[in-house]
């Protein structure tokens, strides 16, 4: 029995390789890939194992799913330089599209690592599978275009090292086996895309595409070479399977490329919206900015037609049809739907199915909720006066990899003093005392990161990392920082406490959700247009944001916080946070301008920092999946653990 090692995020092409190599029972196999989150290994190690059972079965005599579960690993996360022993591996190496906090010293040190276990594997043979259209544009060599930087480190890895090497290179692959949610470059890529913009432009204006087209730029007589992923798996195998020469190189690509238009009218098609392509860049809205920064290789692939010319004679049967197009993109759209669907059913009962817990606090009890059972804690703290249902999505993903805690900040029913920030940071202190917490990642979103900092400094050792979600920190010498939100609520606020009686009328003005204004039909202004919808607050939100405004009583109350957070010098502590801080902004937030988060990140010693482009206040309610996506790489970036040691570990 062999052992094979797969690395590489593809989870198309690795799910089809694993399955076909467990289907025989000559093989054992292990494949990393890094940057799972929520569910998704547990839902990739099940399509695995679905996939190879099925192929056993048309073969042969069925494998069946224990013995394939016997020989199969799925890493999710690894120890670097701990090796992984294999006879042979499989590189996949096609780039998965934006990895959610990925800064170039980061991809550089994972790359390290590929090659290092490259080198100390013990393997005998590796297959690099890259994307032909990473080095199309690189011009001709012996056999097909010439090699990226990518594939030609690895390969003298490999010659270093005597390992037999050959490369594949493929073009766009498309298959009806894939995880809704995992991070994909090329085809995937741009269908996860598509679903995402659609379902959150829809989410904060359901009839936007009813009366506005989806634009995407592309030249004149773009074309893109697609082919399918299980027959491209098929042929790669059979020629793997054969004693080849070293350096040998493939291209796995289609006799025909699909002229882009009609490929654009079948998406637009399948997916219910007019999608419509331009050839000037200038003419995209925001929504369709949106799209394009999130699938990236789609820009690459349209600037390099022609790839069919690549195509050797021996490659056939790897086209797909028309017809075969548009059944694969409706399953596939129909998988995605379902799995949304399902997110949003889970997340909306999420809350009511926690555990709770209660500390008895100066008269009033602080109750938490409790999320996943395994991991380290993840600590999420609230804004003032805000509900659970903005975490819900988030806490679906993170929960399987962490223990998570969120609470609802206390002090807003209650007619006793009014609590102060140092009280809210008490309650951080009391969970973590409750819970038997030495140390834990805390996650703040608007003033939160002002409860965090000030927790940090009371207690650093028991904070190991920080994320700031749309922090709403005061810049006394940047007025201009303030949103008309900002403005108006401080001053809402001055005018209640100052005069009490005019909390009534100040209150029927606050409880109710503002007219939208938007006219679909207007054509004047498009990009404007776009821009006035991203900026709403997502239609399942709309309630929650009036929290505040509940009575008058809870008014008096978030009057009374909203102005202490004010009195605390907070951000003068902030040469003093020695731990590492992620700093996430949004474009169009209207609550928190994105200049505090970039301006913020600059004041602490070691941040990183990300603006996420037409993400509003509630961006981990409208995109839980690249928000827990970041958080997670953050938690676990090799230069952020090399460069501060071993953090302390959660009971």
């Amino acid at each position: 029995m062999s052992d094979v090692l797969i690395l590489g995020p593809d989870t198309l092409l690795g799910s089809g390789l694993a399955a076909c190599l467990l289907a025989s029972t000559e093989h054992k196999v292990q494949w990393l890939v890094e940057g799972l989150t929520g569910g998704a290994e547990n839902d990739l190690s099940s399509l695995v194992l679905e996939s190879a059972t099925a192929i056993a079965s048309r073969r042969g005599p069925a494998c069946g799913t224990a013995p394939c579960s016997s020989r199969f690993t799925l890493l999710a996360r690894h120890s670097r330089h701990e090796a992984l022993s294999a006879d042979e591996i499989w590189l996949l190496s096609e780039k998965p599209g934006p990895l959610p906090f990925q800064t170039a010293d980061a991809v550089r040190e994972r790359r390290q690592d590929v090659l290092w276990l490259i080198e100390n594997s013990g393997a005998r043979t590796l297959n690099y599978v890259g994307s032909i259209y990473e080095c199309a544009g690189n011009g001709p060599s012996e056999n097909g275009p010439a090699p990226s930087a990518d594939e030609q480190e690895v390969l003298a890895v490999c010659a270093g090292r005597g390992i037999s090497a050959r490369s594949f290179l493929t073009s766009w692959t498309v298959g009806e086996q894939f995880l809704p949610y995992s991070a994909g470059g090329g085809m995937l890529g741009l269908l996860s895309a598509l679903n995402n913009v659609i379902a959150e432009v829809q989410e904060r204006m359901p009839e936007y595409f009813d009366y506005q087209a989806l634009r995407i730029a592309a030249p004149s007589g773009s074309a893109l070479n697609i082919v399918s992923a299980e027959r491209a798996v098929e042929h790669m195998l059979a020629i793997a399977s054969k004693e080849q020469a070293r350096g040998e190189r493939r291209c796995i690509v289609s006799s025909e490329d699909t002229p882009w238009q009609e490929f654009c009218d079948l998406l637009g098609e399948i997916y219910g919206i007019s999608l419509l392509t331009v050839e000037n860049r200038e003419e995209l809205t925001g929504i369709d900015r949106l799209l394009e920064s999130s699938a990236p290789a789609l820009a690459v692939a349209l600037a390099r037609p022609g790839i069919s010319a690549f195509q050797e004679g021996e490659a056939q049967g790897l086209e797909i049809d028309e017809a075969g197009q548009r059944a694969l993109l409706k399953a596939i759209r129909k998988k995605q739907e379902k799995a949304r669907l399902e997110r949003n059913q889970r997340a909306a009962a999420l809350t009511e199915k926690l555990e709770k817990r209660t500390i008895p606090r100066e008269g009033s009890d602080l109750t938490y909720l409790i999320a996943g059972e395994t991991g380290d804690y993840v600590l999420l703290l609230n804004a003032l006066g805000q509900g659970l249902n903005y975490w819900s999505r988030l806490i679906d993903r993170l929960m399987h990899n962490y223990r998570v805690i969120v609470w609802e900040t206390r002090g807003m029913f209650s007619e006793s003093r009014p609590l102060r920030l140092s009280d809210h940071v008490e309650d951080i202190e009391a969970i973590m005392r409750q819970e038997n917490i030495e140390s834990c990642h805390l996650v703040g979103w608007c003033t939160g990161p002002q409860a965090a900092v000030e927790f940090y400094v009371r207690r650093p050792e028991a904070v190991r990392d920080m994320v700031f979600l749309n922090c709403a920190f005061k810049f006394a010498d940047h007025p201009e920082f303030e949103t008309a939100y900002g403005k108006n609520l401080e001053t809402l606020c001055r005018v209640m406490l100052d005069k009490p009686a005019t909390t009534p009328s100040i209150r029927r003005s606050l409880s109710v959700s503002p007219d939208i204004d938007i006219d679909l039909m207007d054509e004047s202004d498009i990009k404007g247009l776009a821009m006035k919808v991203l900026a709403l607050t997502n239609v399942d939100l709309r309630n929650d944001v009036l929290a505040p405004f509940q009575t008058e009583v809870t008014m008096i109350n978030y009057a009374h916080q909203i102005l202490d957070l004010a009195t605390y010098p907070t951000l003068e502590h902030s040469p003093k946070v020695e731990v590492p801080i992620l700093v996430l902004g949004c474009e169009c937030d209207q609550v928190a301008k994105p200049a505090k988060a970039s301006t913020a990140a600059q004041l602490f010693p070691d941040t990183r920092h990300i603006e996420l482009p037409g993400a509003s206040h509630y961006s981990f309610y409208d995109r839980p999946e690249l928000v827990a996506g970041i958080m997670e790489n953050f938690f676990h970036d090799p230069l952020k653990s090399k460069r501060n040691g071993s953090s302390g570990k959660s009971k």
